[in-house]
């Protein structure tokens, strides 16, 4: 997640400024003693010998006395401690002392430069412990420390030193200034009152050495980048440091930048932490000797906290009520915290990043070399990250954006701290993948579980895989509205969702166990199953997949379902079974409409929005004894009609016959290369190499027509064409067409001519010939009507055995 990567936090590069921070800061509580000294050895100035410079004493009404050049020198040790001069020193009759153009300086134990304070005028006032310098005020001190202001007023008493007015300061790589300011000597305690700015330097660009060592504005002759080459500007309207606490705090709206970047709250506290030195080393509990040996331990920012880095390529901001920074022992950032109303997002990003409902998030970091990079963030609470599409594919419409919600969040950076690595949500939580622009194609997803899983690609933060595990869903709906794309819904033990790296729609949903599809009133089940988006198919596979809708089911070892056309695929074993031959709205040519139909085949294409359903390879439909096999079976729903291609055999129909007396129904069986079924018509068509067999009567032909009854399936004429061959017990017949009634057992032989075979009764031949089966006859029609113009020759056979 960008928004939280170490440049962001470390933009406003605080940790290795706050120690030089506090050691100037630190410095003005020396500077209390120091006037605290001078003023103790200047109230003893009568009992410790003094050189003057110029005139004696001069006397007036309000005046007790008056010294010109004033100078007193204090030694320490055999050397020289304190040494105060003024030009002017004016005693007055209530005890007060009023100097002119004075200098205090203050030696330390060893070296030779003084901690000095100069001043136009001074004021003691002994009876009230008050002294007050004024005009033109100056501070420096052996480390360096420079301090101005107009008036410096100090309290003997409390050992408190204030002042009203404007002030500066400077001390190596940290300046600044405020309106009034108190130090508290006692308490070693530092107050700058208001309108507080502070500028920390970084130390390479202080120490870098010049391209032109004598130009007025002398530039580092090595270009600085990044956080070295800016300092940081502190902005408050009060600042405090408190040496027994170690606290440098900024508050009442307090503002850190480094150019472009910004870290704010309503306050802003440094916390440091005395480092344990060798005992080799010299100590002293000096301010300035303390901070020295102080490291930067935590940062807190307090109320309305905002974070923001507008580092190239990298930009983002964060908003919380409070933050946290926790620094090592090398003073590199470890750990980062911010709490209540967390909000985070990436600026001016390819792929822009939001992050907001988090009541706590927590980052982690790991040391590389100096620099402390991001290796780790824990959203609390119920967060939500957004990823936007990006913006270089805003054109494609398979770009998507995501959202991903869940009760806790945990990302984790690759060793370069820039790029995510994997990210995981746990609790409730939600991905939720959008299309940037709404087509008619177009599809969002809601993808749910109690656990997320997601792997990156190695750069530019880019999804590669969600992976959800303990019961997951994935719900696609239509960006438009579209009665023919409804919602389909999968759901599995565990989901993966695999995602383009350039649009970030997911390409692929690979599901796990137990997986059940819907669409409407269509669906599936299988052990495993898989959706891609290009072809917008669901495949199930494994444990019997199957798929069924309010008319039928099917199953078989593969089925593949297209949600777009509402069309299956199924491969393997195919099995199908219609509820009722009903819900084949009449198209299978069974009998009974409310028994169930079964359809096998290895292969399958069923349309469930037309109701075309298509089986090849070794297909069979049936119902109880009635059956349908060829290489493709079709079933045509709307239509009220079936086909079958190849290698068609049938037996779908009965017919009746007179045996004796009594009449008896026969089934009838069909072969042909083809056969079609109209329920509206009643009528079965068969084509090519048709045969034809009604218990021991049988008719071949190239062409076929049988229609049945209304009621029932039972034949009511049988209607042949090309190459006509009848056959019945005895009996042979030829033609070109021919028409067999059921009811009364007649059939019509035409050609050219027509021609019946009787074994014991001779031959028929004629452009018509009737056959009565019933009668054992057959009558050849000589007239020249129509139906059968041309000429008629009958031979007999004569029968020697007859008796006369």
């Amino acid at each position: 997640m960008q928004v939280v990567r170490r440049k962001r936090i470390s933009a406003v590069d605080l940790r290795a400024r706050v120690p030089a921070l506090a050691r100037a800061l630190a410095l003005f509580l020396l500077i209390a003693g120091g006037i605290f000294v001078g003023v103790s050895y200047y109230k003893m100035r009568h009992n410790t010998p003094f050189r003057m410079k110029s005139e004696g004493t001069a006397l007036s009404k309000e005046i007790t006395g008056i010294i010109n050049g004033y100078e007193q020198r204090v030694t320490k040790n055999d050397r020289l401690y304190l040494w105060l001069r003024a030009a002017r020193d004016v005693t007055y009759a209530d005890g007060h002392h009023e100097l002119e153009d004075v200098n205090l300086q203050i030696f330390p134990p060893t070296g030779d430069k003084p901690d000095q304070i100069t001043s136009s005028r001074s004021l003691y006032d002994q009876q009230n412990g008050l002294i007050k310098f004024d005009g033109n005020v100056q501070v420096e001190t052996h480390d360096a420390l420079k301090v101005k202001t107009e008036s410096i007023l100090y309290h003997q008493d409390s050992e408190v030193a204030e002042t009203s007015q404007p002030i500066t300061f400077e001390r190596e790589t940290v300046s600044g200034r405020a309106t009034g300011a108190m130090v508290d000597d006692k308490n070693k305690r530092l107050e700058l009152r208001s309108e507080v700015e502070v500028t920390v330097t970084p130390d390479a660009l202080k120490n870098a050495k010049a391209a032109d060592a004598n130009a007025k504005d002398a530039k580092p002759a090595k270009k600085l980048t990044g956080s070295r080459a800016l300092p940081v500007v502190i902005h408050a309207p009060q600042a405090v440091f408190e040496q027994a606490s170690m606290r440098i705090t900024f508050s009442g709206g307090a503002t850190a930048e480094q150019d472009r970047d910004v870290m704010s709250g309503d306050t802003l506290t440094a916390i440091l932490l005395e480092r344990k030195l060798p005992k080799t080393e010299v100590r002293d509990n000096s301010p300035a000797n303390v901070t020295a040996k102080a490291q930067l331990q935590k940062i807190e920012v307090r109320g309305n906290s905002y974070l923001r880095s507008m580092d190239e390529g990298h930009a983002a901001e964060a908003h919380s009520v409070d933050m946290d920074f926790f620094l090592d022992a090398d003073q590199r950032l470890q750990r980062a915290y911010a709490s209540r109303d967390v909000r985070a997002q990436t600026l001016n990003a390819d792929s822009e990043m939001q992050l907001n409902g988090a009541t706590g998030l927590n980052l982690d970091f790991q040391a590389q070399g100096e620099r402390s990079l991001l290796k780790e963030m824990r959203a609390e609470g119920r967060s939500v990250v957004n990823l936007s599409a990006p913006k270089s594919r805003a054109a494609d419409p398979r770009a998507a954006s995501k959202r991903l919600t869940a009760d806790a969040i945990k990302m984790t950076w690759r060793g370069t701290g820039k790029d995510l690595e994997k990210a995981e949500a746990v609790g409730n939580a939600e991905l939720y993948v959008e299309p940037v622009q709404k087509t008619a194609k177009a599809d969002k997803k809601t993808l749910t579980a109690p656990r997320f899983d997601c792997e990156f690609f190695e750069s530019g933060n880019l999804a590669r895989n969600c992976t959800a595990t303990g019961g997951a869903r994935a719900v696609i709906d239509a960006m438009i509205e579209n009665p023919n794309r409804s919602t389909r819904t999968i759901t599995s033990q565990n989901m993966t969702a695999v995602f383009s790296r350039e649009t970030q729609d997911p390409e692929k949903i690979d599901a796990q166990g137990d997986v059940k599809f819907n669409q409407k009133d269509k669906n599936g089940v299988a052990a495993n199953g898989s959706y891609t988006a290009s072809d917008e198919t669901v495949r199930l596979r494994g444990g019997e997949p199957t798929v069924w809708d309010s008319r039928a089911r099917t199953r078989a070892i593969e089925i593949d379902s297209n949600t777009a056309t509402d069309i299956s695929f199924a491969r393997g074993k195919v099995q199908t079974t219609y509820y009722s031959q009903e819900q084949t709205n009449g198209a299978a040519p069974f009998r009974k409409v409310k028994s169930p139909v079964y359809i096998l085949g290895d292969r399958a294409e069923v349309n469930h929005d037309s109701g075309v359903a298509t089986y090849s390879g070794n297909s069979r439909m049936w119902q109880d004894d009635n059956f349908v096999r060829g290489d493709t079976i079709t079933l045509f729903r709307e239509q009220k009609r079936m086909e079958s291609r190849g290698h068609v055999q049938s037996a779908l129909y009965q017919a009746r016959q007179k045996n004796g007396n009594s009449t008896v129904i026969v089934p009838v069986f069909a072969t042909a290369e083809f056969m079609r079924y109209s329920d509206p018509e009643r009528l079965l068509h068969y084509e090519t190499n048709v045969d034809i067999k009604q218990g021991t009567d049988r008719m071949t032909s190239e062409v076929a027509d049988v229609y049945l009854q209304k009621e029932g399936n039972e034949v009511e004429r049988t209607v042949a064409q090309r190459n006509v061959v009848l056959t019945q017990p005895n009996k042979r017949g030829t033609g070109d067409w021919c028409q067999y009634t059921s009811a009364d057992e007649i059939a019509i032989l035409k050609g050219n001519p027509a021609h019946v075979e009787d074994a014991e009764q001779g031959s028929t031949d004629g452009n018509r010939v009737t056959i009565y089966r019933r009668e054992n006859r057959a009558v050849a029609d000589a007239s020249r009507g129509e139906q059968s113009p041309g000429r008629v020759r009958s031979t007999h056979k004569v029968n020697n055995n007859k008796k006369p």
